[in-house]
């Protein structure tokens, strides 16, 4: 079992943290649930059960491939990670991008979410950014302009799953 914890919500109203703690049940509802299983495991791309990977124009990997059920192992049974917790660090900014709900600092693995996005999405859309960003920690990249293809990459295919999982519960 993984369990979500929020070690630190800097910049976040004490009526916004109520979010942030509703996210973070949810999150962890999910991550633990066959249903998000089951969708992990049955991903596709192209009609390929695999999460889509970069390449170069030479043809090399980009980003490393992972088979969908290693794609599920490194959500639930992170390395490292003591009795499969996972501890966020969170941050707000104020304002906010036409493009961006926000982003994760590599260095600091804090993750960072422009206000006006926070307060726009719904309960199932901050789940879904949380688990979206969670993925760009564990290492996992998608393109930075958008593209067709990054649905189709684990922090997108991952943040969608938790976002449609959400709002069924």
């Amino acid at each position: 079992m993984v369990k979500i914890n929020i070690t630190t919500a800097n910049g976040f109203s004490a009526y916004e943290l109520q979010k942030v703690e509703a996210a973070q049940q949810v999150l962890n509802n999910i991550l633990n649930s066959d249903k998000f299983k089951e969708r992990v495991l049955h991903f596709s791309t192209n009609g390929l059960y695999r999460f889509h990977y970069r390449k170069s124009f030479l043809g090399n990997w980009i980003d490393k491939p992972y088979s969908n059920s290693d794609v599920y192992r490194m959500l639930t049974q992170p390395d490292g990670a003591e009795a499969n917790a996972i501890d966020l660090k969170l941050e707000m900014l104020p304002g906010g991008d036409v493009e961006q709900l926000g982003y994760t600092n590599p260095d600091t693995q804090h993750i960072y979410t422009y206000r006006n996005w926070f307060n726009s999405l719904s309960l199932a859309g901050y789940t879904s950014h949380l688990a979206h960003e969670w993925c760009h920690q564990l290492g996992f990249n998608h393109e930075s302009k958008p593209t067709e293809k990054n649905e189709y990459s684990v922090p997108f295919g991952i943040g969608k799953i938790t976002e449609n999982i959400a709002w069924e519960c």
